[in-house]
């Protein structure tokens, strides 16, 4: 391979200054933020877990994000980063590790931890979709419990019954499409929060004689049927009590257990569960 000509190489070493000067600021900004994080902890008391997670917030800023973004970088990349960042920096206000499911595609569900939690956050591998939810309840950690669960492990669902059990607080992957594989589906279980922000789609729990119809606005996430009844945890745009009258089921047979943020659909998919954002770079 030939030697780069004298402008060549002082074109690659202003670029090369270019991407250093890049990764200085990129560094000092994070230590800017790092900053404000401390602030934030000292004045509004997030060691506190049910202050600290935030997804109302993070999924406004992941929309930010995909809708300003153009260039070659994989919008899937710029996720990772942020995600990355995200879980650092909660992790400064709250210590916490996520309890992953893997009685189904386990190595899919420790790859999806890992793109959405990062790798300075302990994943602890535990036997079915209950051992998750009782481990959030009682150390507010977060859980990760696949939607391809075996039957064998029942209406887990119910065990987020309660105003004190833990809730439904996000539907990964949050973007679907682009260059990423779909990989599993998974619902992010935490502690009772604090969020400011009302979620858009509501998580039900519900008790019914058949099962649970397909509409526009309701999706079943999973179903467990036993004895002439069934179980159904469902995504709604709809309240519970719209729910139960939908469904024509008495109210007391639906349980909010959750909420969730709208997903980002690149491949122009609208559902219950996503919608698309254009990125900034496309027509």
């Amino acid at each position: 391979m030939s030697e780069p000509a004298q402008g060549d190489a002082r074109t690659l070493a202003d670029l090369r200054q270019n991407i250093d000067a890049i990764d200085g600021e990129l560094h000092r900004l994070l230590i800017d933020r790092a900053a404000v994080i401390d602030t934030l902890i000292r004045v509004k008391g997030t060691t506190v877990a049910a202050n600290a997670f935030r997804p109302g917030r993070e999924a406004a800023m992941m929309r930010r994000l995909v809708a300003d973004h153009t260039g070659a970088l994989p919008i899937a990349t710029v996720e990772h980063i942020w995600r990355e960042i995200i879980t650092t920096f909660t992790r400064l206000q709250t210590r916490f590790s996520i309890a992953t499911d893997i009685s189904s595609a386990p190595e899919g569900m420790r790859d999806l931890a890992r793109f959405y939690f990062g790798f300075s956050v302990d994943v602890e591998s535990m036997p079915d979709p209950n051992a998750v939810v009782a481990r959030v309840a009682q150390n507010y950690d977060l859980g990760l419990v696949g939607l391809g669960e075996p039957e064998a492990n029942g209406a887990w669902w119910r065990d987020l019954v309660g105003a004190a059990a833990p809730r439904v607080m996000a539907h990964l992957p949050f973007i679907r499409g682009g260059a990423r594989s779909p990989g599993p589906q998974a619902l992010v279980i935490s502690p009772p929060l604090a969020d400011p922000t009302p979620p858009e789609i509501g998580i039900y729990a519900v008790h019914s004689q058949a099962a649970l119809p397909e509409a526009t606005d309701v999706t079943v996430l999973a179903s467990h049927h036993d004895s002439n009844r069934w179980d159904s945890l469902a995504a709604a745009a709809v309240d519970a009590g719209t729910l139960s009258a939908r469904l024509g089921v008495a109210r007391d047979d639906v349980a909010e257990v959750g909420g969730i943020a709208r997903g980002i659909a690149l491949d122009g998919t609208v559902s219950v569960l996503y919608a698309p954002i254009n990125p900034a770079g496309d027509a």
